[in-house]
């Protein structure tokens, strides 16, 4: 069997990680001697360069140089969020035929997030296997709680495509906890707070004998370092505006550098009370002569802009505190995680909320990918003692018709778990049963995620009412829904199609996966 490894699969940056033979983990580095990978591709004239080195392509080609994919994933066009984010970023969002979020490259050339995420899966398979010198070919791969179904399968599609089997998909707090070594210690009731560049995820985690217990999982899918990056830079357009007379606005390259320096200054400004923004060549004037631009950066001025952020913290917080039951007073530990919560206005608000100071973690971007290589050692056996209990972040609902969605599987359910709905014919020798599925907790269709229609069909001739269909919605460990179809009084199987889908077609998957194993 193929070697496997923990991946953290980040907005920003990207880990891999194992356990080694004396129980040890171990971050697997780079080829520059860093533990982290940066989550970067550019698509380079002569093919694509992945992580440190594609760097140079933020530079001077930003609209072909991908940043932040994995807030992509699974993600419908016409969301709100997407929309606000296409007008920031220096690279083109387009709706791909099936209403999902791609990228345009130059020349009419398009790639989905899907592809983006498989070669940065792809670098850290490499790096594993230059450290190993054997095939890497399976993984835990870790995902934010509160990634919908959609973007659970886009990320399953980016590791396949990658020659990556996912042994499973691990919550990034439960594996926070993991990582952080709660199983060691005594019985805890933890809060996990994870913001890193693009989400932030909330999870109540009862640790108790070497059971983790994920009670109830939040999160904002829009929250992050990348938005922090993003306010800073909106404030220094304004501040070239009017120190310098400079509308770079709409100057892709420019406001590119800016959001580059504003990236830099903001992690100065987690150690230090002020730091410098510096861009060498800002513009470059019709003569032909670069325009310089600096100016200090104080942390109170970060945190001024970056304050509406920081309020957005409480609300995920409260609400999964409410949705098991419990509260504040009852958390006994505030695990920290994700490379945001460096930053000292992060740490004072979660603070504030909870009402107790959050436990300092010296790896705050590292320990996820820890624990997803502990998973990988529990899962082959070679550790004993922990089991992890997980549950939907969303509830998932059924509708025919016009009909209101239904309930058929609750927010918070403990996984894996099944359920299932029975439908009647309605006419004489119907042929089908039609039927939609939605992810979310609303009776009002349009307030909840579309995963699909489906259609069972070849049913059997009878009268109206006389075929029972049994639907059996299946939801396993890591979060993947699977459907069946049977006729309930005899019990034989029914074919059931998928009408619609979102994400990848299979066909698609496989066609890609096949492109990049024979790429260099």
């Amino acid at each position: 069997m193929s070697r496997a490894i923990g991946i953290d699969l980040g907005t920003s940056n990207s880990v891999a990680a194992v356990i080694d033979a004396d129980g040890a983990p171990r971050i697997l580095t780079t080829a520059e001697g860093s533990t982290t990978l940066p989550s970067l591709v550019w698509f380079s004239p002569d093919g694509p360069v992945v992580g440190e080195r594609a760097r140079e392509g933020l530079d001077h080609s930003p609209d072909l140089t991908i940043f932040g994919a994995k807030r992509l994933l699974g993600r419908r066009f016409d969301h709100p969020e997407i929309k606000k984010l296409a007008r920031t970023l220096p690279y083109e969002l387009i709706e791909a035929p099936n209403g999902d979020t791609w990228i345009a490259l130059s020349a009419g050339k398009l790639v989905s997030p899907e592809e983006v995420c498989a070669l940065i899966l792809r670098e850290l398979r490499r790096i594993a296997e230059a450290k190993f010198k054997e095939p890497v070919t399976r993984a835990v791969i870790t995902i934010p709680a509160w990634y919908d179904a959609g973007q659970r399968q886009a990320t399953k599609d980016a590791a396949q495509i990658a020659g990556i089997a996912v042994m499973r998909l691990l919550s990034e707090p439960t594996a926070a906890a993991l990582g952080h070594g709660a199983h060691r210690g005594k019985d805890r009731k933890y809060l996990v707070c994870d913001l890193g560049g693009g989400t932030f995820d909330v999870a109540a985690v009862d640790v108790e004998g070497g059971i983790f217990e994920v009670l109830a999982t939040t999160g904002d899918a829009f929250l992050g370092g990348d938005d922090v990056d993003r306010a800073v830079v909106e404030n220094l357009v304004r501040d070239v505006r009017t120190s310098r007379g400079f509308d770079v606005s709409t100057d892709t390259i420019a406001v590119e550098r800016l959001r580059i320096a504003a990236q830099r200054a903001k992690h100065e400004l987690s150690g230090t009370a002020g730091a410098n923004v510096h861009v060498k060549e800002l513009v470059q004037l019709p003569s032909g002569k670069g325009v310089e631009y600096g100016r200090p950066m104080r942390r109170d001025e970060l945190e001024l802009w970056s304050a509406p952020l920081m309020r957005r913290l409480e609300q995920p917080i409260k609400e999964a505190l409410a949705r098991c039951g419990r509260d504040k007073e009852e958390i006994q530990e505030i695990l920290l995680v994700g490379g945001m919560t460096r930053m000292p206005a992060v740490r004072r608000e979660i603070g504030r909320v909870v009402g107790r100071e959050p436990t300092e973690i010296p790896n705050p971007e590292e320990v996820v990918a820890i624990g997803a290589a502990l998973e990988v050692a529990r899962l082959e056996g070679t550790i004993e003692g922990i089991l992890l209990i997980d549950v939907v972040a969303r509830g998932l609902m059924m509708s025919m018709g016009h009909s209101e969605c239904e309930t058929v599987i609750a927010q918070s359910s403990v996984v894996p778990t099944r359920e299932h709905r029975v439908f009647g014919t309605k006419q004489d020798d119907q042929a089908r049963v039609e039927f939609d599925v939605w992810e979310g907790e609303s009776s009002d269709s349009a307030s909840n995620r579309h995963l699909g229609r489906y259609a069972v069909v070849d049913l059997p001739s009878a009268s109206a009412g006389d075929v029972l269909v049994l639907v059996e919605v299946t939801v396993d460990t890591d979060g993947t829904i699977r459907l069946g179809a049977s006729e309930l009084v005899s019990g034989d199987r029914l074919q059931l199609e998928q009408v619609f889908h979102a994400g990848l077609a299979r066909a698609d998957v496989a066609r890609l996966a096949r492109q990049l194993a024979e790429a260099p």
